[in-house]
């Protein structure tokens, strides 16, 4: 009956997955979080300083591909919620501000070809 028991005993052990939540790779308190956001500042400035500005124009691309990053590892995250939330918020920001820039080059496109169309018309 002992036997049977250790068996039974094994097996629901097989069977339950382990509860264990995943290593955490960064543990801080604000003070760690504000000389994070710190170094990304910096790194941005640096990116548009490097390229004469004009890095400034990928600079709605990367919360793109980060959120959707963050959307497809936020399974593996410590608290998922919060991870989707903000790969959602990033993926959102640059969505609408990558949008709005492109149709801020269309109306420059349209306004040129207006001057030009208005210009060959009046002689000028």
């Amino acid at each position: 009956m002992e036997k049977q028991m250790e068996h039974y005993e094994e097996e629901k052990q097989r069977e339950e997955p382990t509860a264990e939540r995943p290593q955490v790779t960064f543990m801080g308190n604000n003070y760690d979080l504000t000389s994070l956001a710190a170094v990304i500042s910096a790194s941005i400035l640096m990116l548009l300083c490097v390229s004469g500005n004009m890095g400034f124009y990928c600079l709605p691309v990367i919360p793109l591909v980060l959120g959707i990053v963050g959307l497809v590892t936020a399974k593996s995250s410590i608290d998922a919620e919060r991870t989707r939330l903000f790969s959602w918020i990033g993926v959102g920001t640059g969505g609408v501000t990558l949008l709005l820039s492109l149709l801020l080059v269309l109306v420059a496109i349209a306004y040129f070809a207006f001057i030009a169309f208005v210009m060959m018309f009046r002689g000028g």
